[in-house]
């Protein structure tokens, strides 16, 4: 997927508040609302169905399989949406259900490789503060330095911790549905915490504020409608007082008027599913609109490339240790070299008369007095 740049001017305050009201708008789209139903219905069915055979089988292993089987359908059934959602937002055709689910298929494991390095980060923060608060421990310069460290570590980590729960996790999504690989994702992401940190938050909570709000009038709507809609079914169906929070426990003990309780039960749970439906897919075009909105005719080619060169000098100074090592490995696997051979004993001296040994400073041979010399 190509990333499409906008040619716009940055959108004042005042402009993205109005536009991001238009993420009520993501109840219009009826694809996004038919994926996200399938992905609830979808999490559930194979969660469920893999749970309860666990249950049969008192087996752990499927209990596991049940669960991690279950998110995975809701996090690519999840992306799937936000690629709709996004392109909605950019403006851009919109893409069939089969066609989203294979993007999501494709790109979406980018997010779990964007949050791993996002932790990593902030675990390598609080690992440098960890050690300089141990230095701080050296007797009378450690409260002094102390002085220092303390409101230094204090401000470092709250940065951190808020870019990463207000920025960084929200705002990785429709970076990824947008097409950005991995490392453009974490790039553009630092640089939004760095010039738009306060405006994003704002944005966010005014998202919270309007999904909560849309929230509360859907299931407030809904309650109301329950509520006497199950009143009118106790008098009518003559199930007296088992309409309740109790009546599906009740039903499928088998008790009079099972048959509808579970089915209250069944639609009633559909009812509220549908109902979160809407909620979700507010808050998805949201976030898509205040990404767009950070990230509108913003020049992320320095950030971009400072990104690149440090990773290409920690990928050299990894390389050079490599070989370090390497060397070092071979240097003690090789055998340790022969020691030289011991000096050949010089040839002995005879004397050339009789033939007997004489040494090299002899003038005359000790046997036949021949003069040697």
């Amino acid at each position: 997927m190509t990333i499409s740049t906008e040619a716009h001017k940055p959108l004042p305050f005042s402009s993205a508040v109005g536009s991001l009201i238009e993420a009520t708008d993501a109840i219009k789209n009826f694809r996004a609302i038919a994926l996200l139903a399938l992905t609830f219905i979808g999490a559930v069915l194979v969660g469920g169905v893999l749970t309860m055979l666990a249950g049969s089988m008192s087996s752990v292993v499927l209990a596991f399989l049940g669960g991690l089987m279950a998110f995975l359908v809701m996090f690519y059934g999840s992306n799937a949406v936000g690629i709709l959602l996004m392109r909605d937002a950019q403006g851009q055709p919109g893409l069939s259900l089969v066609d989203a689910m294979l993007v999501s298929l494709y790109t979406s494991h980018r997010l779990i490789a964007v949050v791993f390095l996002e932790f990593l980060i902030v675990l390598a923060a609080m690992i440098a503060i960890a050690i300089i608060l141990f230095v701080c421990k050296i007797p009378v310069l450690g409260p002094v330095l102390y002085t220092v460290v303390f409101p230094l570590s204090a401000i470092v980590l709250g940065v951190l911790v808020f870019a990463l729960f207000y920025v960084m996790l929200p705002l990785a999504g429709p970076a990824a549905w947008s097409g950005a690989s991995v490392f453009q994702i974490i790039a553009r992401l630092n640089q939004i915490v760095r010039t738009k940190l306060v405006s994003v938050i704002l944005l966010e909570v005014l998202l919270f504020l309007i999904t909560s709000f849309v929230a509360l009038l859907i299931f407030g709507v809904l309650g109301t409608g329950v509520s006497l809609t199950t009143g009118m079914s106790a008098g009518i169906l003559g199930l007296g007082g088992q309409m309740n929070i109790y009546a599906l426990a009740s039903g499928l003990g088998g008790g009079s008027g099972s048959g509808y309780i579970i089915a209250a039960g069944l639609g009633g749970g559909l009812l509220m599913a549908a109902a979160a439906v809407v909620p979700g897919l507010i808050f998805t075009k949201g976030v898509c609109i205040i990404y767009l909105d950070a990230t509108r005719n913003v020049d992320f080619s320095a950030s971009e490339a400072s990104l690149n060169d440090g990773l290409a000098t920690v990928k050299k100074k990894a390389e050079e240790a490599r070989e370090r090592a390497r060397a070092l490995a071979e240097q003690a696997a090789s055998p340790a070299a022969p020691a030289a051979p011991a000096a050949a004993p010089a040839e002995s001296l005879q004397c050339p008369n009789c033939k007997a040994p004489v040494a090299s400073d002899d003038a005359f041979c000790g046997e036949c007095a021949h003069k040697l010399k």
